[in-house]
Order: structure tokens, then C-alpha cells, then sequence
């Protein structure tokens, strides 16, 4: 397929590398930043425009832009029967009725950046579509990207999302705080980092709720209160560390 970028961002970035490596020809970058823009145009050799006025006929329009920027960006897009998509993974393929009569979702559930090369083929890709021609034409590129391909609805796309967000930004969060209360007493966060892999690899053959393991699960007050003890300089790490113990008690004390 031919197939514009509108963005030049993270998931853009990944998104035009991993089309282009699945054989589709990427035709244009559109961005409002020349420098970023026309590097990943250079990438995947690709025109660029800044000027929404100069884009190119496309078979697929992909915004690909901050969550509260994708309306601005379709206000600028009138591409009549082509099929216009953004990537949100909580925003209505609604903002895209006025930019064609085609349009949906293009979700790859994936952390991303530039700087890390994005292997697609285990990605999930949710996909929607306003109608049944356009699910089955984004089934089709999805697939050609990833074995991983998902018909969702918008609530579950949200749900979906919700979920990502404790899985993926809050515990890598929580990594953030564990190295910095580890740097603030000259110790490294290397020596947890065997601990971190090895709770990731239990999760290929047992559920979460099965592997929970720590003073909360266990019920032991006495550590729990020894830590807070020691949090006690750090406010917003101890009423972290009690919201989460207690999160995981009441979880605990339903199974």
C-alpha cells in the first residue's frame, strides 16, 4: 500500500520504519518540524511537506501525533474515500469523520522510541474501522506487520489502554524510584536488575495474581512498617509504597 505519516514522533518513527520494512511504500512524511520530518522522510524514502496544502494521493493516511494534537493535525486532512487512521490508544476514531468517508484505528500496543529498533512482528495492532470495508483493508496492513492482530471495539481499545499504562509507565515508574532510592544511599541500580528479569520471565507461564509475592501479600506488618520508617524523609515514596501495600492486601484478601 502507499501510505502517508502524518507526525514525526516515537510511534511515527516506528511505525514508518516497520510499513516500509513489510514491503509498503511510505510516499510522504508530513510534520510541522522540518528537522525531525525530513529525517525519517530521508529513512524511508519518503517526500516531505510541512504544508498540508502540498500532501500526496495515499492509500492510507496514518496520523501518528500526541493524543491532543490528532484533531488539529485531521483538521488539516480532507482525503475523501482513502482511509485516515490515528494511533491512539484512548482517543474516538470519531475525530476522523470529517477527514474521509473511511477512517479507524491503527493501535500498535508497544512502548516506543526513535532510538530503539521495534521488532512488529509480536506487536499487538488494534484495529477499528467505521465500517466493514475499512476493518477488513487495516486487517489486512495490520497483518502484514505484525502476527499479533486484534478486531477490538473502542471501549475494549480503552480498557486495553487503561491496563497498558499499569503494566508499562507505572512500573517502569516505579524502577525510576527504586534507582533513585538506591543512588541517594550510593548503592547500584545493577543489583536489582537480576530480580527485575526474573519476575518479567515468570510471567511467560503463571499469571500475575499467582506470583505476588512481599511483606503485603504476606501480611507482614512488622516490614512494612520498618520501611515506611525508613521512607519517612521521602513523603511521596512513603505514601506510594502504602497505597501499593495496601492495594495488594485487599487484592491478596480476595483470592
Amino acid at each position: 500500500m502507499n501510505i502517508t505519516i502524518l507526525g514525526a514522533g516515537n510511534v511515527a518513527t516506528q511505525l514508518a520504519l516497520g510499513l516500509r520494512k513489510a514491503g509498503h511504500s511510505i510516499v510522504q512524511i508530513f510534520n510541522r518540524s522540518d528537522n525531525a520530518g525530513q529525517e525519517l522522510a530521508r529513512a524511508v524514502g519518503a517526500s516531505f511537506t510541512s504544508d498540508a496544502r502540498s500532501l500526496q494521493n495515499a492509500d492510507v493516511y496514518i496520523i501518528a501525533v500526541k493524543d491532543d494534537a490528532i484533531a488539529d493535525v485531521a483538521s488539516l486532512l480532507k482525503a475523501g474515500d482513502k482511509i485516515v487512521v490515528h494511533t491512539s490508544g484512548t482517543k474516538t476514531k470519531d475525530l476522523l469523520s470529517f477527514c474521509s468517508a473511511n477512517y479507524g484505528i491503527f493501535y500498535p500496543l508497544q512502548t516506543m522510541t526513535k532510538l530503539s529498533k521495534v521488532d512488529f512482528s509480536n506487536v499487538p495492532v488494534l484495529i477499528e474501522g467505521n465500517n466493514e470495508a475499512t476493518l477488513q483493508l487495516l486487517e489486512t496492513l495490520a497483518r502484514s506487520l505484525s502476527k499479533q492482530t486484534h478486531k477490538v471495539t473502542e471501549e475494549q481499545r480503552q480498557w486495553i489502554h487503561v491496563a497498558a499504562v499499569f503494566a508499562n509507565n507505572f512500573t517502569n515508574h516505579l524502577f525510576a524510584v527504586s534507582e533513585e532510592i538506591l543512588t541517594m544511599h550510593g548503592l547500584d541500580f545493577e543489583i536489582l536488575k537480576p530480580l527485575i528479569f526474573r519476575s518479567i520471565e515468570n510471567l511467560r507461564e503463571h499469571s500475575p495474581a499467582v506470583l505476588q509475592t512481599g511483606p503485603a501479600a504476606r501480611r507482614d506488618k512488622l516490614t512494612i512498617e520498618r520501611h515506611l520508617a525508613l521512607l519517612e524523609q521521602h513523603k511521596n515514596f512513603q505514601e506510594l509504597y502504602r497505597l501499593l501495600s495496601d492495594s495488594i492486601t485487599a487484592t491478596q484478601s480476595k483470592r
